[in-house]
Formats: C-alpha cells, sequence, structure tokens
C-alpha cells in the first residue's frame, strides 16, 4: 500500500480500531516502534509470523489481513473494520 493510502493501511486501522498507540502495539508484537510505524506507512512488509501476531493481537482472522481492500474512504473502511472485529469478538466468545 503505497503512501498516499497509509491512512487505510490495515495495520493502522486495527491500532486505531482497539485505540493503541503504535509503542503499545510494538511491544505487544516485541518489535521497534519504527517498525510498526514503517508497516503502517506501507514502507514495510511484516513477515507471515509478525502478520500472523497481528490476527492474534487483534483477534481476527489472518485471511481478513491478506484480503483487506479499504472502502472508498476512511469513515467507511473504518466501519467495515470494526463490524470485523465485532464479530469475531461473539464467536470468541460464544
Amino acid at each position: 500500500m503505497g503512501a498516499n493510502n497509509s491512512h487505510l493501511n490495515i495495520y493502522r486501522l486495527l491500532r486505531i480500531a482497539k485505540d493503541l498507540k503504535t509503542k503499545e502495539v510494538a511491544d505487544e508484537l516485541r518489535v521497534a516502534t519504527a517498525y510498526v510505524s514503517a508497516i503502517e506507512k506501507g514502507k514495510r512488509t511484516p513477515s507471515v509470523r509478525l502478520r500472523r501476531n497481528y490476527a492474534k493481537l487483534f483477534q481476527i482472522d489472518e485471511d481478513y489481513i491478506t484480503s483487506f481492500v479499504p472502502e472508498k474512504d476512511f469513515e467507511h473502511t473504518m466501519l467495515k473494520l470494526l463490524e470485523v472485529i465485532c464479530k469475531a469478538k461473539e464467536e470468541v466468545s460464544e
């Protein structure tokens, strides 16, 4: 994802949806804050292992991360993402 769409980057959106700071995500994933920031800006691509850890941290299916397609704008994209997160939470609690 290029710099022009960095505000719709799935990793950034997940962090925002969970109201976490970049450092908090980095600490949970045991990586540098700068690395998380670079991923969110589309300058770096996480490894398969790190992508899997992101999915676990945010309690969503890893396939959602790999198949993520943003909506036309930030608001619609966040609504879509929040629906996925809520659905995943419901499935975990069942």
